[in-house]
């Protein structure tokens, strides 16, 4: 048979690859996570700060982005802010969200909530908007860059946060400014 030789050949050329091994770093790349943006203001009479990065590698996972919920087509705003500098952190986090109906644009959300979270539980010991009054602003969307999933969001965060399942003295009002890249889905529309 006269393909035998070429099938030899691909046998043998299949194990050789077979055997190569793809080692994957132990570290992170340096400068990991990249750096998106920061919320600063005040909680109570505290100045406050908390940071956004981008902890994807291989999959979409940002701590401030926007998606849509596949049934009802939902947009959603998400910040999840962490201490300055420490994106390991899981202590002290701040916690947003907030809905744009059908379409991401500038304004106020619908449904927003406002925490900060004691530990690594989202569900566990926190200062809460629940039940208390809470908003969310987007002031600014940037344009949609060349091959890039990120936007340039600015806007506001203002609420009453009270204690839930944490033994914090009394209710806080929280003031923040926000000024981040943010991750946007795939399907999620933006208002021109």
């Amino acid at each position: 048979m006269r393909f035998a030789p070429a099938l030899a050949l691909m046998l043998w050329a299949g194990a050789a690859l077979a055997d190569e091994v793809v080692v994957m770093p132990e570290q992170p790349p340096p400068g990991y996570p990249p750096l998106l943006g920061a919320a600063k203001g005040t909680l109570g009479d505290k100045p406050v700060m908390w940071e956004f990065f981008d902890f994807s590698i291989g999959a979409f996972d940002a701590s401030a982005w926007v998606d849509s919920d596949w049934t009802s087509k939902v947009v959603s705003f998400h910040l999840m802010g962490y201490t300055p500098g420490e994106p390991e952190d899981m202590r002290f986090r701040l916690h947003v969200t907030g809905d744009f109906g059908t379409v991401f644009h500038t304004g106020v959300a619908e449904a927003p909530l406002v925490e900060v979270l004691k530990g690594a539980d989202i569900d566990g010991p926190r200062l809460t908007s629940e039940g208390q009054r809470a908003e969310v602003v987007i002031d600014s969307i940037g344009p949609k860059e060349p091959d890039s999933y990120l936007r340039h969001v600015t806007g506001r965060v203002s609420a009453r946060v009270c204690p839930k399942g944490w033994l914090f003295k009394s209710c806080k009002d929280i003031a923040l400014r926000f000024d981040t890249e943010v991750q946007m889905g795939s399907e999620v529309p933006v208002a021109p």
